[in-house]
């Protein structure tokens, strides 16, 4: 089980696309790379570094304002208050009133119909003389916004859609309870991942990959890579249970990560791995650690694993051979054709059996790493990415759909419900109560019922 986001990518994003809402929040360009960057600071996620360092670097500053009340919510996005960036815009528009050139790498820009990023007007607006207003920001996925009770436009998620279908992620900004941004953030893949997803699977190994970014990108990403079973939009605690959950049906897993967000899932799996240039948090959790970023390692380890565990057998076969033999020979079992065992025998005996069992050990100092070149040779071609229905993407926990008998008994159940009381005695009232709850469970399986 892989996580996505600096394991099977190499976690390094970079902002590809700023998107002003012109129509819904009249901000300027850079009050709003200035209030997102100074929110996006305090974040300890890849993709919020990256949103800081793309804001730093559009800006011409390594400063920006003050940020306090932070709180991330893991899975959904962050919010907090931002303050103290009117001297920021003031001091990267010069001081001697002239526009100092400030954006590095111009970001293209989605034109959308009510949306700009319109340079001129890079000054702020009422706010100036009137001491250091404060901002309410909100940073995060589409659900993240509708919890704070924000609605996300057609067009919006139409935008958000087009990215994340090309493997990128989209996120947007909501600045005192307006959505007046989207930012959409590339990561791309490392180049062995789709190797060692492909060398996991020959040698039998299920792989799958969770993670909790949408579904399109996660799905874009499998796609490249040749993992045909997603779960994305998982929460960290949801991790957990996935990794619970296919223990409990009997298999061993084995998860690798690198985030904070993986811990708990490195923790409860059979073997944690994690990748040594990932947190702390997740290396201590873990079994192994990986020195290098190279996902070619997992497969390394498992490999070095199983001649381990082969070793370990031959080494209890040099243990016992010389038991079995010495000892029917000291209970004087051979002892009327002459053969005696002589206490010098039997320590010669069991010196012998140390020594070869720590040749045997020693033995796997000669285990050299398979090379990319001979895991290439052994693809042999038959490596290529997958098509888009060749992958089955989950939301969260949900792994089955409803079959049809299923959906046909609850229909059934349902017309209970929707008969008018008057036609409906007190006992099917008892019984169709209950069914109020199946309910969760077929809208989970991606039905709509009307009651």
């Amino acid at each position: 089980m892989f996580d996505k986001t600096g394991t099977i990518t190499n976690g390094v994003p970079r902002v590809t696309r700023v998107l002003v809402l012109w129509d819904q929040a009249r901000l300027p360009l850079r009050k709003v790379l200035a209030v997102v960057g100074t929110a996006e600071a305090s974040s300890e996620h890849p993709l919020g570094m990256a949103v800081s360092k793309h804001c730093k670097e559009e800006l011409g500053t390594e400063t920006l304002g003050f940020c306090h009340d932070f709180q991330a919510v893991p899975g959904c996005g962050i919010s907090c208050r931002v303050s103290n960036i009117e001297e920021l815009l003031q001091t990267s528009a010069g001081t001697d009133g002239t526009q100092t050139p400030t954006l590095t790498h111009n970001p293209t820009c989605l034109t959308l119909q009510g949306a700009t990023t319109d340079e001129s007007s890079l000054v702020t607006d009422g706010d100036e003389g009137s001491g250091s207003p404060s901002y309410s920001v909100l940073i995060g996925n589409r659900q993240w916004m509708q919890r704070n009770g924000l609605q996300v436009t057609a067009d919006v998620d139409e935008a958000m859609s087009s990215h994340e279908t090309k493997g990128q992620t989209a996120i947007l900004v909501a600045i005192d309870g307006v959505l007046c941004a989207m930012l959409a953030i590339a990561d791309t893949v490392k180049e062995e991942s789709a190797l060692a997803v492909h060398t996991l699977s020959r040698m039998g190994i299920d792989v799958l990959m969770i993670t909790g970014d949408n579904r399109r990108t996660a799905k874009a990403i499998a796609t490249q890579v040749g993992i045909r079973k997603v779960f994305a939009e998982v929460l960290p605690s949801h991790k957990v249970a996935k990794v619970q959950e296919l223990q409990e049906k009997g298999m061993k897993v084995a998860m690798v990560g690198d985030g904070v967000n993986d811990s708990p899932a490195l923790a409860r799996a059979d073997l944690g791995i994690a990748i040594g240039t990932g947190t702390d948090v997740a290396i201590e959790a873990a079994d192994i650690v990986l020195i290098r970023n190279d996902l070619l390692d997992v497969v390394a380890s498992i490999e070095l694993s199983k001649k381990t565990v082969w070793r370990i057998r031959i080494n209890f076969m040099f243990a016992l051979i010389y038991n079995l033999l010495g000892i029917p020979i000291a209970a004087g079992v051979f002892m009327p054709v002459g053969l005696v065992l002589q206490p010098w025998m039997g320590s010669a005996a069991m010196a012998a059996s140390s020594v070869s069992v720590l040749l045997s050990s020693l033995l796997l100092r000669c285990y050299r790493k398979t090379s990319v070149d001979q895991y290439e040779s052994r693809a042999n071609g038959r490596m290529r990415s997958l098509r888009s229905s060749q992958v089955s993407t989950h939301v969260g926990l949900e792994e089955r759909r409803c079959s049809p008998r299923t959906l046909r008994r609850s229909r059934s159940r349902l017309s209970q419900i929707s008969r008018s009381p008057s036609q409906t005695s007190r006992t099917d009232r008892a019984h169709a109560e209950p069914d109020r709850h199946s309910l969760l469970e077929h809208d989970q399986c991606g039905q709509e019922f009307t009651v």
